[in-house]
């Protein structure tokens, strides 16, 4: 499975996508887990199972949305307090959700 995390400039979705990564990992899961910036949703997008965005680009989501589904990718917008808890885990079981 392919994942990937994005947020405003990359920086605080990497911490979070090592998190993922960990959970995964901990859960059998063989899974990549990648992390950008919005700004680069377009380069990296294709070939993904599940976008995942930080909850702090709510404002995007129209652009973010077509962009996803051009590439048919789904995606789903993290919720705040498992964002700001960088917890990996529970962001996981709401990857596995979307996907079910």
């Amino acid at each position: 499975m392919n994942i990937l995390l994005v947020c405003g400039g990359g920086a605080s979705s990497s911490f979070v996508a090592q998190n993922v990564q960990k959970a995964c990992n901990t859960n059998g899961i063989d899974a990549e887990v990648s992390a950008i910036g919005e700004t680069e949703l377009e380069d990296y997008i294709e070939g993904n199972d599940i976008a995942m965005f930080g909850p702090h680009l709510k404002y995007l989501e129209e652009s973010l949305a077509e962009t996803c589904d051009y590439y048919e990718v789904p995606y789903k917008f993290v919720q705040e307090t498992h964002y700001a808890k960088m917890d990996g885990q529970a962001i996981l079981n709401d990857i596995l959700e979307e996907l079910a």
